[in-house]
């Protein structure tokens, strides 16, 4: 009360200056410049502002107007802002009418005062003065009090604040150089027009913090000393203003150019990461990055507009000048933290700028102190390299990638180089990995496509996987392992994000049917709807490229039986909840909301889970799971998940999560999903045990980078099968590592949390058998049959993953087909033993499966402990 109460004192007395300032403009001109005040001018002055009736009429006009503002302005900028804007430029365009209009006519020819129009410059002025005197006082309250109360504030922070009171003081000279220099073209020119004067002085006070004076204006008041004095002092501090902004800046350069030259790279500090640009994407995987390798060195690299300056033909413009030094600006420094990890480095030009080929790109962008760092690099012993592109401009990415893997420093053999590239993952997009993967590149070159990302952080929990959504037979059930129900999924656009979690869902979404056996196996029922409003552009090429799975056969009433089935529609529409979600509610497990837009991702999650409460009363197999693409309403969209989260639970205190967010920017980009890639370590365990699985020795390709250099240097096949064959043999190593928490997860279900690990190591310890005679001597019969059980599901999963990446069974020949995209062991479970004898060499398909299962245990229950 007390706070508003003032507010309302201040207003009041903002309103008798205003009404004073528009009354008798304030200031008689002798009593401002030509002469010292007198007693007599002053009390003139009050009595003629304060005695006359109009002060009174004005001074309610403009307290009925501040009060409509205090209470009701709000509103009106809420009516006014969803306004299109053609309405919006009418307004505005009535606003500056109705404005130059007043003030042609506010002409003030013989009169020694300066009219209506001065009331605006002043009004400014005294609000700045405030303005500034309250800032300065908060700013230096603390200082007084005690050191041991004083709360100590944030370097950050700090600085943060002394820029807004710079800030402050700024807009105070500048309106104080408004009313100086509106007085002084006043006396210039007479007649003069209030437009002019309050633009023209505008203007001109903006120029002095440019060091800029306009003398056909002092020149213009002679004997007017006071005025001339007041404007030439206003300038000097408007100058002395830019100079501190501008000094701050360079001494912020300075220090990070001598931070830099300070950084050591040696044994202990041998990870060195640049990246190229300063985004949130890079600020969180930096920060990440620095808190889980202690061996990291990080280096943020922002480009100068140097270069683009000394292409005009005026070199010499200040403005640009102070431009180009506010392009690094503070944040930029304070976000690069300066400490003995940490730096930041000033190129002069883009990667992409460059205007030839050069093995030299570090030095043509003026980055000789990254070079220095490499130099260092390459003398320390298991030296690391990472390089990021995070920029939104995804083709800029593209073409900068490939432009530094032909640096000589970076495509060094003395250290591990990696490039890391934001950009779609697509034919076209995966040309630049395969720039890595020749005999004669050293450097390995990673896309990051943010949606493929998202999907992957779902794979890395099993909380998220479709096993949780499934009933599963336990082991006193007949077929132990298998799944008794069907997994019925949804997602909601079809974008980059959409079709990721289609492929996520068909590969996990695989399991064993309870009706299948030793001799007949087959996958359990499996439903994935897919809507998007413009669908018909964008099912084709995603159709096209997978045969395997669409080519199914119609019932007799002619309705699809493919899996995967895609509508054009929109989630607003009647159709999607007459035609598609009223007949799925009641068996819905499994949704993916990815529109493209935050809210309406979420209002699409809200309305399914409305729709689907009414329609079934257990939800514990269902779940929704909303794509979060922007940085700032995330929390506003967590509190809405939360909100509805607890209104299905009972007492609504603990939270039932119905509505999950991923793919938030804190979620994908960290150190574990981006640069370790734990599962490519996993995954070549893998293939250790592939390897170990192999009959014929003659068929051994080595260990994984063996298998990649010989695969790559091999003349058997052309250069592009090549590249397809060891891109898809270490996806599926990795593939394997991911789902090895699925396969878990159906043993514990299978046997319970309890028992899984006596299960596993039992199982570990003795295998006999082969083909379809393989059992485990420690297992009893039904353990035996949920081994069984396990090992189809890794080939029904092997069989999705192919059939993803657009393999059909090659029928024709006994082997891989890269070219034409077929593979002999794409089939049914119980055809791989004749596949096995027809294969040309000693191999037994069925014992791969079995041992990825092994590998699985081994890693969960045997390397975890």
């Amino acid at each position: 009360m007390i706070r508003h109460l003032g507010y309302r004192i201040t207003l009041f007395i903002c309103c008798m200056c205003l009404s004073s300032c528009r009354q008798n403009v304030l200031l008689h001109e002798k009593v401002l410049v030509d002469e010292p005040a007198t007693k007599t001018d002053l009390c003139w002055f009050i009595a003629n502002s304060c005695v006359d009736w109009r002060f009174g009429v004005w001074l309610a006009v403009f307290l009925v107007l501040a009060l409509f503002v205090w209470r009701n302005g709000y509103k009106v900028l809420a009516w006014f802002r969803p306004k299109p804007m053609s309405v919006k430029l009418v307004f505005i365009i009535s606003a500056l009418v109705i404005f130059f209009l007043y003030g042609c006519i506010s002409q003030d020819i013989n009169s020694q005062y300066y009219g209506g129009w001065f009331a605006l410059p002043v009004a400014i002025a005294i609000g700045s003065t405030v303005v500034v005197a309250w800032s300065i006082v908060q700013r230096y309250r603390h200082r007084l009090q005690e050191k041991d109360v004083r709360q100590e504030l944030p370097e950050t922070y700090r600085r943060q604040r002394n820029l807004i009171l710079l800030a402050k003081v700024m807009l105070w000279i500048w309106s104080y150089g408004w009313v100086l220099y509106f007085v002084a073209i006043g006396i210039v020119k007479q007649p003069h027009v209030g437009a002019e004067l309050l633009l023209r002085s505008a203007i001109a006070s903006l120029g002095m913090f440019l060091m800029s004076v306009e003398s056909n204006i002092i020149d213009g008041i002679p004997g007017h000393d006071v005025l001339k004095g007041m404007i030439l002092c206003a300038t000097f501090a408007a100058v002395i203003c830019t100079a501190i902004l501008i000094m701050s800046l360079v001494l912020s350069r300075l220090t990070a150019y001598l931070h830099i030259k300070h950084i050591k790279i040696n044994n202990d500090l041998n990870h060195l990461y640049l990246f190229f640009g300063l985004n949130d994407a890079a600020k969180l995987l930096a920060d990440d990055i620095h808190q889980k390798d202690a061996q990291s060195v990080i280096v943020f690299i922002e480009n100068s507009l140097a270069g683009e300056a000394e292409k005009d033909e005026d070199k010499t413009d200040g403005w640009k000048n102070i431009v180009n030094m506010m392009t690094h600006r503070r944040k930029t420094f304070s976000d690069a933290d300066e400490n003995e990890r940490r730096a930041l480095a000033i190129a002069t030009c883009d990667v992409c700028g460059l205007d030839k080929e050069t093995n030299d790109v570090l030095g043509n962008i003026g980055l000789d102190t990254v070079k220095r760092l490499l130099c260092s690099l390459s003398n320390t012993q298991d030296g690391q390299l990472h390089v990021f592109f995070l920029s939104e401009d995804r083709d800029s990415n593209v073409r900068a990638t490939a432009i530094l893997a032909k640096d000589e420093l970076v495509n060094n053999s003395q250290y591990k180089t990696v490039i890391y590239c934001h950009a779609r993952r697509n034919g076209v997009n995966r040309i630049i990995e395969d720039m890595g993967l020749g005999e004669d590149r050293r450097t390995e070159v990673r896309i990051l496509d943010s949606s493929h990302l998202a999907i992957e952080y779902l794979k890395q929990d099993v909380s998220n996987h479709p096993v949780n959504y499934v009933s599963v037979n336990p082991l006193d059930k007949d077929n132990p392992g298998s799944v008794t129900s069907p997994f019925v999924s949804m997602v909601m656009g079809f974008g980059e994000t959409g079709q990721e979690a289609v492929e996520f869902l068909y590969e996990y979404g695989a399991f064993v049917d309870e009706n299948a056996s030793k001799l007949l196996s087959y996958r359990s029922p499996f439903d994935c709807y897919v809507l998007d409003e413009n669908m018909k552009s964008l099912e084709g090429h995603f159709i096209a490229g997978i045969p395997n799975v669409l080519c199914k056969k119609s019932n007799e009433e002619g309705m699809t039986m493919a899996p995967i089935k895609f509508y054009n529609m929109d989630f607003r529409s009647d159709e999607f909840f007459t035609k598609v979600l009223e007949k799925i509610a009641e068996t819905l497990n499994y949704v993916v909301v990815a529109i493209g837009d935050d809210e309406e991702n979420m209002t699409a999650a809200v309305e399914i889970l409305r729709f689907v409460r009414k329609k079934r009363q257990n939800l514990d197999d269902f779940c929704i799971y909303v794509r979060a693409y922007e940085k700032g309403p995330f929390k506003h969209l967590k509190e809405i998940a939360k909100h509805y989260n607890l209104r299905l639970s009972k007492d609504e205190k603990e939270i039932v999560e119905k509505i999950v967010l991923f793919g938030q920017n804190e979620q994908i980009y960290t150190y574990e999903l981006v640069v370790k890639d734990k599962y490519q370590e996993d995954g070549r365990n893998y293939y250790k045990t592939y390897r170990s699985l192999q009959i014929d020795p003659n068929n051994d390709e080595g260990d994984w980078d063996k298998r990649r250099k010989d695969t790559m240097t091999s003349k058997k096949d052309t250069k592009w099968e090549r590249m397809s064959k060891i891109r898809r043999k270490e996806s599926q190593d990795r593939s394997n590592a991911l789902h090895a928490k699925t396969k878990v997860m159906l043993l514990e279900k299978t046997v319970g949390k309890e028992n899984a690990r006596d299960f596993a190591l039992r199982a570990l310890e003795r295998r006999s058998g082969k083909k379809s005679s393989i059992t485990y001597p420690n297992l009893s019969a039904s353990e035996n049959v949920l081994m069984l059980n396990l090992a189809m599901c890794e080939h029904l999963r092997w069989n999705a993953a192919h059939e993803m990446l657009g393999y059909v069974d090659n029928k024709d020949e006994h082997r891989c087909n890269e070219l034409r995209k077929k593979h002999n062991c794409l089939k049914p479970w119980q055809d791989l033993d004749d596949e096995s004898n027809n294969a040309g060499y000693i191999v037994d398909f069925k014992l791969f499966d079995f041992g990825v299962v092994e590998t699985s245990f081994k890693l969960k229950y045997v390397q975890h402990d």
